[in-house]
């Protein structure tokens, strides 16, 4: 490894706010990891889902702090900044006002997941109701989704109404099956990605050095520019809130046709699906 640095926007690293670091020493375990590894800025993303409320909000805020000082006493080389995985329901822009809501506050990107098990109604209008108020939502590890496997033009389609797409570290190493894997290479071959992050829930396993290990994996074939967009610079603008280059997806690829799409779409699944 060189002396590359990384920017993770999707990591839980919080603790006792949801299947993440449970104590705070295992938070600072994590984030002493984080640092060895030149990962040099951490977004909080703890889950919110349909039950958060404002008693919710406020320990989320309350641990960031706690966190913030307890790694500004260890002296811990590494900076932090608030935010949150959002689980899709219909009250997401509801929770507009809460500071988490947006990565940093910033008002710009916000970080959201699916259902793991089927693809809900509504997520086309949630992009268009962000795009309105200058939002940018970020889907994470869209790899993950089974069910969008069949359905690649429905991703395409959320990527053309503006949602940008962030991919596990764990899926590019296979820590999800062949499959995901499968599909999450393919994305960045395609350069259908923006994003590489860890999702870090612990030390051991779902961890920051998987990112390091996808960064080595994904450098037998693709440019270190693009790695570099996709570990660093995607990131880092994402959390101050900048305006972020997108490649165009090839046609032959994905295609800006339903044509393109659907050749693409076929020529996947019978690669994988067959």
């Amino acid at each position: 490894m060189s002396l590359q640095q990384f920017v993770d926007i999707h990591s839980h690293y919080l603790f006792g706010l949801d299947d993440g670091a449970e104590t705070l020493d295992q938070t600072l375990r994590m984030l002493e990891q984080a640092a060895d590894l030149n990962i040099t800025h951490l977004l909080a993303t703890p889950h919110a889902t349909e039950l958060t409320d404002e008693a919710f909000s406020a320990q989320v805020v309350e641990r960031f702090a706690a966190v913030q000082r307890a790694v500004e006493k260890a002296g811990i080389p590494v900076k932090l900044s608030l935010g949150a995985e959002l689980f899709f329901s219909r009250r997401l822009m509801d929770w507009l006002h809460y500071p988490w809501f947006t990565l940093a506050n910033n008002q710009k990107y916000v970080l959201f997941e699916l259902p793991l098990l089927d693809l809900p109604e509504g997520v086309g209008d949630f992009i268009f109701q962000c795009r309105l108020k200058g939002i940018t939502p970020i889907l994470a590890h869209p790899e993950r989704y089974l069910y969008l496997h069949r359905k690649l033009d429905k991703l395409y389609a959320f990527f053309q109404q503006g949602c940008l797409i962030q991919i596990n570290a764990g899926s590019i190493v296979g820590q999800f099956g062949t499959t995901v894997q499968n599909l999450a290479l393919t994305f960045v071959k395609e350069k259908f990605v923006h994003f590489v992050a860890s999702d870090a829930h612990e030390t051991k396993h779902r961890n920051y050095e998987t990112l390091i290990r996808s960064y080595e994996e994904l450098a037998k074939f693709a440019d270190s520019a693009f790695l570099d967009q996709l570990f660093f610079e995607n990131p880092q603008k994402a959390i101050m809130g900048q305006a972020i280059d997108v490649h165009e997806v090839d046609d032959a690829a994905f295609g800006n046709k339903k044509d393109g799409i659907r050749k693409w779409t076929e020529r996947f699944k019978k690669k994988f699906f067959s």
